[in-house]
Order: structure tokens, then sequence, then C-alpha cells
């Protein structure tokens, strides 16, 4: 018996220490600071007007009930990998064919950007590929990417972002992962657990599921390329991924200095994964003609795409506009924010997804749903709020457009307004851009968002907040809980 009562005790020591240790890694990692070059704002750039142009892609639904889907984001990715001479860059979240819905793809953008990239350095050997991506697409390590592999047969320099670096979004979680799963590693040969992200895959680990419990992400969606004398970079809300290609995105093309800062950002996560980065492109600036119209321009990684938001909005005076068109809108600060807009006579228009569907499995409305009426009732419903009518995919664009006076900004990028999108724990790159309302890419923006609001040309994007209204305690206290805790994917 008195041995029995030295073990228990020499037990419960132990599990204390544990249980300390696991606080000490939890407290750590939200609090650790990023990186050099990550939380990066670049150097604010004149860019000429004219080398801005603003793309997007659409799905909807015409007046005879047929789903069309207008795509233009990927063509121009297309078309800067034709033209590159020297170098190209490309940092892409989702990149991988997997699906679980293969008679709703629209179009196969994983296989097509490979064999692009193949055709590239088949015609010009020496052109330098840079090409960072997540490990999502590997499952983590447990599942081989036929694509990436692929890429670097050809000598591509692929670079699989080691995340673990960054911050964790879900600490009570990640923690333990850290503690006691993540020196176990992973492979891709012995998987006994159905794949996640589609059912014709081999099986992967059960280390793959732990990893992906993180909440954790390589977020960003940039490309980038020499052209002619200039070099461009298209920033965009759009991924080159099969499973995504039907999604509502939007993007900017800007050629100019801007790809200098793209670049030191970019280079700071190859360092962080422990890699360096090939190129950058030599004598590829453009000259300033002094007399041509301006537009200024910042590129934003992480939380100072927040910071830029939230000044933006603070800013904004009595019949200014703030409209946004968002995939996921959380974030409580964001939320305050557009709320005290609305109280100083700031128009504010928003369209979200309803949140129903991912990648073939049902979804029930959290976060937008609970948070758009949190916003109808704290403004007594002077914000407007619109739902784009989603048909199996989504409507994934990550957009503010906020006049006032005689400029308007756009805010546009990989970023979703959400604590773990804006809070350092994913790696997010965003675009701010100013110049004066009668610019044509921040007409075409403008132009963009009433379409899809007034559901204009008897196309079918948007219906109205009660379609999808929804009031459930129980959901904003479940929304509540995951985005002050990172428990959720969003």
């Amino acid at each position: 018996m008195k041995n029995y009562t030295l073990d228990m005790k020499k037990i419960k020591k132990i599990i204390l220490i544990l249980l300390v240790w696991v606080l000490f890694v939890g407290f750590y990692q939200i609090t650790k600071k990023l990186p050099e070059n990550l939380d990066f704002r670049g150097e604010e750039r004149d860019i000429y007007v004219e080398n801005i142009e603003f793309l997007y892609d659409l799905t909807y639904e015409n007046l005879n009930g047929e789903i069309i889907s207008e795509q233009t984001i990927f063509d121009e990715v297309f078309s800067l990998i034709e033209g590159a001479k020297q170098y190209i860059l490309i940092d892409a979240f989702l990149f991988n064919s997997y699906t679980r819905e293969p008679n709703k793809i629209y179009r196969h953008l994983t296989p097509e950007l490979t064999e692009r990239l193949v055709k590239k350095k088949e015609a010009n050997p020496d052109i330098e590929i840079d090409f960072i991506t997540d490990p999502i697409n590997t499952v983590y390590g447990g599942a081989i990417n036929t694509e990436i592999e692929k890429l670097k047969g050809i000598g591509v320099n692929v670079i699989v972002t080691d995340l673990k670096a960054l911050p964790d979004s879900n600490p009570i979680y990640s923690a333990f992962w850290r503690t006691f799963i993540q020196w176990f590693g992973n492979s891709s040969s012995y998987g006994l657990i159905p794949h996640p992200f589609t059912g014709g895959e081999p099986k992967v680990t059960l280390r793959s599921y732990f990893d992906m419990l993180n909440f954790k992400a390589n977020h960003r969606k940039i490309f980038m390329a020499d052209q002619e004398e200039n070099t461009a970079v298209i920033m965009t809300s759009g991924n080159p991924h099969d499973g995504s290609s039907a999604h509502s995105n939007v993007a900017l093309k800007i050629t100019g200095k801007l790809w200098q800062d793209v670049y030191a950002a970019e280079a700071a996560v190859a360092k962080l994964s422990g890699r360096a980065l090939q190129g950058p492109p030599v004598g590829l600036d453009e000259n300033i003609r002094l007399e041509a119209e301006h537009a200024k321009i910042v590129f934003l990684t992480e939380n100072q795409i927040k910071k830029e938001l939230l000044a933006r909005i603070s800013e904004t005076t009595a019949d200014d506009e703030i409209n946004m068109a968002i995939f996921y809108l959380a974030d409580r600060q964001i939320i305050k924010e557009l709320v005290n807009a609305s109280q100083r006579g700031v128009h504010i228009k928003v369209i979200l997804d309803p949140n129903k569907d991912a990648f073939g499995f049902e979804k029930i409305g959290i976060p937008n749903r609970p948070v758009a009426e949190e916003l109808l009732k704290r403004s007594s419903s002077k914000i407007e709020i619109r739902w784009y009518d989603t048909h199996g995919e989504q409507f994934h664009s990550k957009l503010a457009i906020i006049k006032h006076g005689k400029e308007a900004s756009l805010l546009l990028g990989s970023a979703n307004f959400t604590r773990r999108n804006l809070n350092n724990y994913n790696l997010e790159a965003n675009i701010s851009v100013t110049a004066g309302e009668d610019a044509l890419f921040i007409k075409a923006a403008a132009d963009y968002f009433d379409r899809i609001w007034a559901n204009r040309d008897g196309k079918y994007y948007t219906v109205s907040y009660e379609a999808y209204k929804d009031a459930s305690a129980l959901k904003k206290i479940v929304y509540l809980i995951q985005e002050y805790a990172g428990l959720s994917n969003f």
C-alpha cells in the first residue's frame, strides 16, 4: 500500500509538471515574435494608374437558370508565365487536384499551371522559378503531390512552407501537439486513415490529421514574373486549385517596382523554411513619368493588413462609402469599426458568402450569419448586407473599397477579415492602393461590386439578407468561442 501511495504521488507530480509545461508552451507559442520581414509593410510606391488592372472571376446563374463561370484571373497568370524570360515567383496556398466532386470542376487549374511551368522551363532552361506552397498540399507530409513532384523534377525551386515558426492560433490544441506529437514527423507510405480531401487518393496517416488541427497556413496567393522591361505582380484571393476553380475571386495586376517588396517578403518565407529564393530579376524598373497619374500602393502582410484596414475605416466621415465583398468576416475590431463608421453616417454595403458550401461538405453558416445579424442589430440596420448566392462553389473574394472624399482605396488579397488571418497566425499578403475615384482600376472595382449587388444585366449574383438570415444565439456563441480561442479554420 505504501509503494502504491508513493507511485501515485510520483504520477501526480509528473502530470502536474507536464500540465505546467504544456501551459508554458501554449503561452509562448501565441506570444512569440515573427521572424524578420513577416508582418511586413512595404514602401509606399507611386505606380502609374494604367499599370494597375482589376481582375475578377464570377460564378452565377443567368436568366435561363444556367450556371456560368466567368474567369480572367488565371488567364492573366498564365500570360505572365508566357511572357517571362528571367524569373517567375509563385506563392500559392492550395495547389492540388484533390476533389470530392469531380463532375463540378470547371477547370483543372493545378495541372494546367504545372504544364505551363514545365513548358516554360523546357523552352527556356535558364529561367529561374521559385514556387512556394503550403504543406496542406501534401496533407502535411502524408501524401505525394504529383504536380509538386513534377515541378521538382524539372528544376523548379519548390519550397513547402515550414509553419512551425508561426505563432499558434489554436493554442489549446497546438500546445499539446507541439509537446507530444510533432517529433514523430510523417510518412506518405504507411497511411491507414481516409484522405481528408478526396475519396480517390491513397490513405494518409493519423499524424496528418493531428497536424491539420493546428489551423495555420501559408495562405498567400502571389504570382510574379518579369515582363519586357518591367516586372508584374498579380495579387489575388484565388488559388490555382482544381476544387476552387469555380469560386468567385478578385485580383489586382500591378506592373512596376512593387515587386521589390514582394520579393523581400517572400524571401523571408523561404528563410523560415530553411531555404532561399533564386532570382530576383535585374534591371527591370519602370521609368517615372512626372506627368502621368499615379496611385499610392503598399504591399502588406499578416497583421499589417489589419492595421491598414482599420486605419482606412476609421478615417471615413459622413457620406463616405465602404463596400466589402468578403468570404469570412469575423474579426471583432473590424466589426466594431464598421459599426462606429455607420454611426458617423458612412454608407456601408457588405456582400458575404453564406458559409454553406465547402468542397462537397455542407457548413452551418458560421461565422458570417451571426456576424451579419450583429452588424444589422448594432448599426440599427444602417449597414446593408446581401449574400452571394453560391451553387456548391464559394464566394471567395476578399475586397474592401473605401471611398473617402474624391479618393478611393482598395484593399485586396489573400486575407479574410478574421483573427486567424490578420493577427500573425497565418501568412497572408494584400495590396492597399489609393487613387482618384475616376482611375480606371478603381471604377472597374466599383462596377464589379455594383454589378453583383444589384444583379445587373439579367444575371443572378446576390440575394437579400432575409434569404440566409440567422439569429441563432447558439451559433453566435459558437462563433465567438471559435474566433477568440482559435478552434476553427476561419
